[in-house]
């Protein structure tokens, strides 16, 4: 009977299993990522150097309602509100920067509404350093716009009547003032007190007093362009009224307007209005202006007493 000799065991190296190893930790490295892309909720999406959409996250798609399968190919200049001028911008600030970070624009929603974000943006290379196109990342600020909006016009109201206040006022005339030169406009002003005020607070007690001056705001409002003309709470029981591109007659006319809607008010029979009305000459400055319609103002006060 014939005996075979065993054979030592010889290691096979598997060339193989570094590939195998690598490969999988590739897709996992893949996997990982797409995970992080698709759940958060900033939009990303990147471009050929041509500037046309490669991709597209789930996060974009869910931001401004557009599929990859829509937007893919297409010029990225298409996202943005501004169309081409706004992506031009950007892409010249990219440019010349290298990056761009938290540049803030409006993109274009599928439904055609605006939406405000911030973009980050940066090139894309190879492992040559060979450019082949561009990274964006962009972020929904909506709610943040609309806190600054809210908080600024909070910083501008009068919260007694609703109008704007004396902060404000001397902002936006001194800007009316010097746009009315420079086109060669018109531009009234008229300065409006309460008279006996005081005697009505007196009789009635403070917070008829303040129902008094939130009436006389509302009715002010309605007698004037809402979307020209500007109301202001100047300070206490005083108010001033900008007439852009209107003559003194005309503004004359509005005070007539104010005093008569104020005469039909419950108060009218303690309180009235003394209005002054001036309008813009060659000369005048922001004080020059106010003051010739305050002056004007007390003389009719001390008519009416």
């Amino acid at each position: 009977m014939h005996h075979s000799t065993a054979r030592p065991f010889t290691p096979v190296k598997d060339d193989s299993a570094p590939l195998i190893y690598l490969s999988t930790e590739f897709i996992r490295a893949k996997e990982y990522l797409e995970a992080i892309v698709s759940s958060t909720s900033d939009a990303i999406w990147t471009t050929d150097l041509s500037g046309r959409i490669i991709y597209f996250s789930p996060g974009a798609e869910r931001m401004l309602g557009r599929s990859l399968r829509e937007v893919f190919a297409k010029p990225a200049a298409d996202l943005f509100a501004g169309g081409k001028a706004e992506a031009g911008r950007v892409h010249r600030q990219l440019l010349a920067q290298g990056s761009l970070a938290e540049h803030e624009s409006s993109l274009l929603k599928a439904d055609g509404k605006n939406l405000r974000v911030t973009i980050t943006v940066s090139l894309l290379k190879d492992r040559q350093g060979t450019l082949i196109g561009t990274l964006s990342i962009a972020k929904d600020i909506t709610r943040r716009v609309e806190l600054e909006s809210k908080l600024r016009a909070l910083s501008i109201t009068d919260d007694l009547t609703g109008l704007f206040n004396q902060r404000h006022f001397h902002d936006r005339a001194a800007a009316e003032l010097k746009r009315a030169r420079r086109q060669g406009e018109k531009l009234s002003l008229l300065v409006i007190d309460l008279d006996h005020f005081k005697k009505a607070n007196d009789l009635w007690g403070h917070l008829e007093g303040d129902r008094i001056l939130a009436e006389t705001g509302a009715l002010i409002r309605s007698s004037i362009r809402g979307d020209v003309d500007l109301a202001f709470r100047y300070g206490g029981d005083e108010f001033v009224v900008l007439l852009p591109g209107l003559g003194e007659r005309t503004a004359k006319r509005i005070a007539e307007r104010i005093r008569a809607a104020a005469g039909r008010k419950a108060f009218a029979k303690v309180v009235g209005l003394s209005i002054g009305a001036a309008s813009l000459q060659a000369s005048d400055s922001l004080a020059d202006l106010l003051h010739r319609a305050d002056v004007r103002m007390y003389k009719e006060k001390r008519k009416r007493s």
